[in-house]
């Protein structure tokens, strides 16, 4: 599997002044400190999107297919007027279970049903980030897999305990990787950031700052 995949690129960076984080995401804004970014919110019908590019790309298999409307709403996060010599940097998450994606939950119940039903699976996270600048287009997705530990009774606290924390519910999937009890994970392939919600390691290099 590739973990890296290139979606769209146009144009020749130049030379970045300043980056702009187009995300609330405080995770993403830690992750990407070292850029020192200026974080700007911008609203999108995100379901719109997936609706309409889920069709589009429905020849693709079920995570390509989410892959690549991911970068679809990554792009529509950075259709705005745009400064020069500043890097606009968006992304968008999805985890991918059972041919099916899971976004943030509803309540706690479904925040549960998802939890659930990744014990003794695997599943699939999809980030995408788009790099745009006045003249310059770079869009790429990664991809982790996570595969959980079967279910067994001891982990019955700790599950428990999660679902009352009720940190997930603004987590799409229904959990925050850095969050979760050790004993869950079996194995994760792929960048871990991916998972967070920014592959940092990829996109550094993308943006070529040292």
């Amino acid at each position: 599997m590739k973990y890296v995949v290139d979606y769209q690129r146009e144009g020749i960076q130049s030379e970045v002044k300043q980056f702009v984080l187009l995300s609330g995401s405080p995770r993403r804004k830690e992750l990407l400190q070292f850029l020192n970014p200026k974080v700007v919110l911008t609203d999108i019908d995100e379901r719109h999107i997936e609706e309409t590019y889920m069709e589009v790309y429905k020849q693709d298999d079920f995570v390509t297919r989410v892959a690549k409307t991911c970068c679809e709403i990554s792009k529509a996060k950075s259709q705005m007027p745009l400064d020069e010599q500043t890097m606009y940097i968006s992304a968008d998450t999805m985890v991918v279970h059972a041919n099916r994606i899971y976004n943030k939950p509803l309540d706690l119940a479904d925040a549960e049903r998802m939890l659930r039903s990744y014990f003794g699976n695997r599943h699939h996270v999809v980030t995408s980030v788009c790099l745009r600048m006045k003249d310059y287009l770079d869009v790429f997705y990664t991809i982790a897999v996570i595969e959980f530990v079967d279910y067994y009774p001891a982990l019955e606290v700790a599950i428990q305990q999660y679902l009352q924390s009720g940190s997930m519910l603004d987590k799409s999937g229904a959990y925050g990787i850095q969050d979760l009890d050790p004993r869950f994970v079996q194995s994760i392939s792929g960048d871990i950031h991916t998972i967070i919600g920014m592959p940092v390691s990829e996109t550094a290099r993308r943006i070529c700052v040292g």
